[in-house]
């Protein structure tokens, strides 16, 4: 019997590892991408925006968010690809309970990588200090999940790994 090829992917990781960017690379192959801060509540956005804390009431109200947004989503776009820190495992089981075949797929990048990224970034930018608590915050996932590695920028590097990821290998 042939193996299933995934049709909904996460794309997951620290701030700067190239979620977004992988996720749109996804793109090339029929998948819709969704930008999982699209559906960050007002209050939750000025908190990152202000760098205060975010809170498991904040978390909660934001990934049920997600999880609504995907399953209105996914009936029209049934390639689809989300891209999202999922800083805690809570998170990453909540959203699996709800779409067991999604496929987890966690972007890394080497650390110096990863912070010039953040200091080039005009959209959300974020402080430093502000990252490195995100960073500290972030769970190891225990959920099953790949790995595609974002060391260089450019499309070059992910391209082949995605293509296996799309292809079910």
């Amino acid at each position: 019997m042939p193996k299933k090829t995934p049709t909904l992917f996460v794309t997951f990781g620290l701030p700067g590892a190239g979620k977004t960017y992988a996720a749109r690379l996804f793109e090339h192959f029929g998948f819709t991408v969704h930008d999982g801060d699209d559906d960050l509540p007002d209050h939750m956005r000025d908190a990152i925006s202000t760098q205060q804390p975010v809170t498991d009431a904040m978390r909660d109200e934001f990934f049920g968010r997600i999880i609504d947004h995907v399953h209105e989503l996914l009936p029209r776009h049934p390639k689809l690809v989300v891209a999202q820190t999922f800083i805690k495992e809570k998170y990453r089981r909540l959203f699996l309970e709800e779409f067991p075949d999604a496929q987890f797929v966690l972007v890394v990048a080497k650390d110096p990588v990863r912070e010039l990224r953040l200091e080039r970034r005009t959209n959300q930018p974020l402080e430093p200090e502000y990252t490195r608590k995100m960073i500290a915050m972030f769970e190891t996932p225990h959920i099953p999940y790949q790995v595609i590695v974002n060391d260089a920028d450019g499309a070059l590097q992910l391209e082949d790994q995605i293509v296996a990821l799309v292809a079910g290998k």
